[in-house]
């Protein structure tokens, strides 16, 4: 099906020394890092490898951002290739965006590479599958608890004082991974929020999430309905839609308009053959087709409860960052999860939501030289207030963790 380029894009997820810690903000000259490799075994007997960085000439433990991942293989630098202003190939580390970043404001930052993850010599990712098949939810929860124990023992970080970062898939787990082993965390920020159990996300992202994903594409589309002319118009201010979404392979019945039920419709036999594949445990189809994930995985989330579930099991301050325009995550479900918390009287939850932004919250490689978007400027800011915060009396991380 000549869509599947379209459909990737939908369900990728998005798409990385010491100073005393100063309670605001620093300027915007640049901050060097230092990169140190933290080695750890997870409790099957897995080796698992995270890198921390932290702000060049600090001279006491810094407070630690710990980062949890969106779905599929990653590794703890996450090089991405694009092609630079003058047209040559050229390669960024996701993950050097937020070191730096964060490290601009005197904050460490941890991240680690999934189990049976790495990258060879030339910096591309590596996964070797029978590892990597293991990594379940609940098997990830668990590595990152490991992960978390052996941060805490550095030194060079403030280890009462750390934010659980969670984009996507990472959502989901960091309320679990707080609840599991809460000493020390002062607040989750959360981006791209991930409200839903596995098979609503999937299902979701094979049906409405589509259209989402053209409407971001294609601002045109945001009335439910394409027209050729609309998409010609479209092609000539980014040529790069044309991969994407082909027109002609999307305008099934060629009146040269697309319509978001028809597109959803053309792509019910991809997401009939998802759900087949969980059914049959047919592993080979679900790693070539839905980013290398297996059907333990999928069942470990199955049908799971909705993360505003896990999330208000948690006192302590909780952030989500969220693109209206999302086809990965549902932004109704940033709004379920407010009324869940309204519902349950807290107050301890905020949620900003961004017209025009997408699962990445719009960030490109461009950012790897530049700030990055509004959405992950203010998640930096977020981090940094709960930071800020910070009281040796605060109440425990879990009010009631069963």
């Amino acid at each position: 099906m000549r869509i599947v380029p379209l459909v990737a894009c939908v369900i990728l997820p998005c798409l990385a020394a010491l100073e005393a810690f100063a309670q605001s903000p620093k300027s915007d000259k640049a901050v060097d890092v230092i990169d140190v490799l933290v080695r750890f075994t997870a409790t099957d007997g897995t080796p698992l490898e995270g890198k921390l960085s932290l702000p060049s000439g600090a001279t006491q433990p810094v407070p630690v951002v710990f980062y949890l991942h969106g779905a599929g293989p990653s590794d703890y630098d996450r090089a991405v290739r694009y092609r630079g202003k003058d047209g040559q190939p050229a390669t960024t580390r996701y993950y050097d965006y937020y070191a730096r970043e964060l490290g601009r404001l005197g904050f460490g930052f941890f991240r680690m590479s999934k189990r049976g993850c790495s990258a060879d010599s030339a910096g591309k990712l590596a996964v070797d599958r029978s590892v990597f098949s293991k990594a379940t939810p609940t098997v990830l929860v668990d590595d990152y608890a490991v992960a978390l124990a052996a941060l805490r023992q550095r030194e060079e970080i403030d280890a009462r004082r750390i934010v659980l970062y969670g984009s996507s898939e990472g959502t989901r787990l960091a309320p679990q991974v707080a609840a599991r082993v809460p000493d020390g965390i002062v607040g989750l920020v959360l981006t791209s929020h991930q409200s839903d159990n596995l098979r609503d996300t999937v299902v979701w992202q094979n049906s409405v999430g589509v259209w989402r994903a053209v409407v971001k594409m294609i601002p045109a589309a945001s009335d439910g309905s394409l027209t050729k002319v609309e998409y010609e118009d479209a092609l000539k201010q980014n040529p790069t839609i044309a991969a994407k979404l082909p027109f002609a392979a999307v305008d099934a019945d060629k009146d040269e308009v697309v319509t978001e039920v028809e597109l959803t419709r053309l792509v019910r036999p991809r997401l009939d053959a998802i759900l087949k594949a969980v059914e049959d445990r047919n592993d080979d189809f679900l790693w070539a087709s839905l980013l290398n994930l297996t059907s333990a995985y999928l069942l470990d989330g199955w049908d799971g409860q909705p993360t505003s579930a896990f999330l208000l099991k948690l006192d302590l301050p909780i952030t989500i960052f969220h693109g209206e325009l999302d086809g990965t995550t549902r932004v109704e479900g940033v709004h379920e999860t407010a009324a869940a918390f309204r519902a349950a009287g807290k107050s301890n939850l905020t949620i900003h939501v961004y017209p025009g932004h997408d699962h990445d919250l719009n960030w490109t490689p461009a950012d790897a030289q530049g700030r990055g978007s509004l959405p992950l400027q203010e998640s930096f800011k977020s981090v940094a207030d709960m930071f800020r915060v910070r009281t040796e009396n605060r109440p425990a991380a879990v009010s009631n963790p069963r």
